[in-house]
């Protein structure tokens, strides 16, 4: 059954990777291309923002130093005239004038609207000839940082200038990261002259941060903006690639559907043709004792027999009977032929085990319990060497229901066994709900048992909660002789694959249990003589 589906799955699941793997490659191209611009852009705006920084710096001391070549250390009538037509020539300085040793004004061009603090530090801290610092705002203004730039004549004046709250107004970049974007510019390190925005972004992983510093004045720059605000730029391809692939998936699901699907009225027909002339025959694999060798039974499976000989497998059919409701006389023609084929071997060795294969409707209601009845019912194969599999990879629709019909077959004296065991939707729960007395390990940790310490595990816990709870274990999908090895030392007994031998015709399996059972029987005579 688990086959069956997976074969029906694979070739959308191939249709659906063919479709989004180009997808998921061009999102990471685009997204690289959009963070690869967007690193550009911010260490393009955070250069303008230095430059200019150090141009209106650069400026203003040549603007004092022009004072100072002048002659214009004191507050004379010819002195603020000066400072005045010299603030009325620059760019970025709306005052000049003059401070005394402990900074504050003696006199400034154009005068302050109010009584300003120190606008340097005092002269004994401050031994530099050329200062720049942030001082603080007047209350109730709405100016921007008040930079003082000082320059100390030889004379010992102090000539200063206030940069206008413009001098830092420039181009800030794209439209569509303003929002998401942050600049920040200090003086002397810690001094902040300007700070606008603020970065939004998930996570710091998601912001681009773009740092320049002047080798001549004490300027610090330091631009952020969220990555996400330049994807933008590549949106529209992004759009046109995901319609893209929207486009091939459903183009490719379309063909896989015409490729892999008939019309269903055929299939259905066909179907029903096949149950009428029964052409789904049982196959049964034999299950092994991995300890004494001995058989211990086997598991029936579906094929489907064509009147041309051609063999087809379960993949191609038993996902459209499980849906369609074909599978329940399956189950029922498939069961039959068990009688017949199984019956005299089975009846002469009681011991012998046949796992039949139930899905998950089978469990909505009893109708499953009669047909068990009507079929073997003293008959030659008794109900207590009958085991019904049900699978963990489908969810059962109605635990309290399929309780209650699994308690049916246990007052039969069937047994009740967990197929797939680790690897779909029931679990532990299945096991402690469901009253499930053999447990079945499935192939993929099978696999990966010698390799993956994982998949060791789980068989380890496996094999454990077999032994505290009392239930039987059986491996499938065994198709190595180290893999019997690591089973015995996990103290797993019981095992079936194609290393025994692959599903078999009826023919094929009693000629095998037949040999097994005489061999059997010799290495027992042979012990007790």
């Amino acid at each position: 059954m688990r086959k069956s589906a997976l074969a029906g799955i694979l070739p959308y699941a191939v249709a659906l990777v063919v479709a989004v793997a180009p997808l998921l490659l061009g999102k990471l191209i685009l997204r690289a291309h959009a963070d690869s611009i967007g690193r550009t852009e911010v260490e393009a705006i955070a250069a303008r923002y230095l430059a200019r920084a150090e141009r209106v710096l650069s400026d203003s001391i040549q603007v004092l130093r022009d004072l100072d070549g002048g002659g214009h250390h004191g507050c004379l009538d010819a002195d603020r005239v000066a400072f005045a037509e010299a603030v009325s020539r620059a760019d970025h300085v709306r005052r000049l004038g003059l401070v005394d040793e402990n900074g504050y004004a003696m006199c400034l061009e154009p005068p302050p609207p109010a009584r300003r603090g120190a606008l340097l530090p005092h002269a004994d801290e401050d031994g530099r000839q050329v200062a720049m610092v942030v001082t603080p705002i007047p209350k109730g203004s709405n100016a921007g940082a008040n930079v003082v730039v000082g320059w100390r004549s030889l004379s010992g004046a102090r000539l200063v200038a206030e940069l206008a709250d413009s001098a830092l107004d420039i181009d800030p970049g794209p439209s569509f990261a303003l929002d998401t974007r942050s600049v920040e510019v200090t003086l002397n390190d810690t001094s902040v002259w300007l700070k606008l925005g603020r970065t939004q972004a998930g996570d710091a992983g998601a912001v681009i941060v773009s740092r320049a510093r002047s080798d001549i004045l004490p300027v610090d720059v330091v631009v952020r903006a969220a990555s996400s605000s330049f994807f933008s730029i590549v949106q529209a391809l992004d759009m046109t690639l995901t319609i893209a692939a929207i486009a091939v998936g459903l183009v490719l699901a379309a063909l896989t559907s015409l490729l892999t699907r008939r019309p269903e009225k055929q299939v259905d027909d066909e179907i029903f043709l096949a149950l009428k002339n029964h052409e789904f025959v049982p196959y049964y694999q034999p299950v092994m004792n991995i300890e004494s060798g001995q058989i211990e039974g086997c598991e029936l499976l579906a094929r489907w027999i064509k009147p041309d000989g051609t063999v087809v497998s379960p993949g191609r059919f038993m996902p459209y009977a499980e849906t369609s409701g074909h599978v329940f006389e399956m189950t029922r023609q498939l069961m039959r032929q068990s009688v017949s084929d199984l019956g005299p071997l089975y009846q002469g060795k009681r011991d012998l085990k046949l796992s039949i294969n139930l899905f998950a409707g089978h469990f909505d209601d009893r109708k499953v319990i009669d047909d068990i009845v009507a079929i073997y019912a003293d008959g030659p194969i008794a109900y207590d060497q009958l085991v019904f599999e049900v699978t963990e990879r489908y969810p059962l629709r109605d635990i309290e229901k399929a309780r209650r019909i699994i308690a049916e077959l246990h007052a039969l004296g069937c047994r009740v066994a967990l197929d797939d065991t680790g690897t779909g939707h029931g679990g532990l729960a299945y096991l402690q709900q469901l009253g499930i007395d053999i447990i079945k390990i499935d192939k993929m940790f099978i696999d990966a048992m010698g390799a993956d310490l994982g998949a060791s595990t789980i068989v380890d816990v496996l094999v454990e909660l077999a032994n505290s709870l009392g239930m039987g274990l059986v491996a499938e999908g065994v198709e190595r002789e180290e893999q019997i090895d690591k089973l015995r030392e996990k103290g797993v007994t019981a095992a079936q694959g194609y290393v025994f031998a692959p599903p078999l015709p009826a023919k094929l399996f009693l000629e095998l249990a037949g040999a097994l059972v005489v061999e059997n029987n010799n290495d027992s005579r042979a012990k007790a003589a």
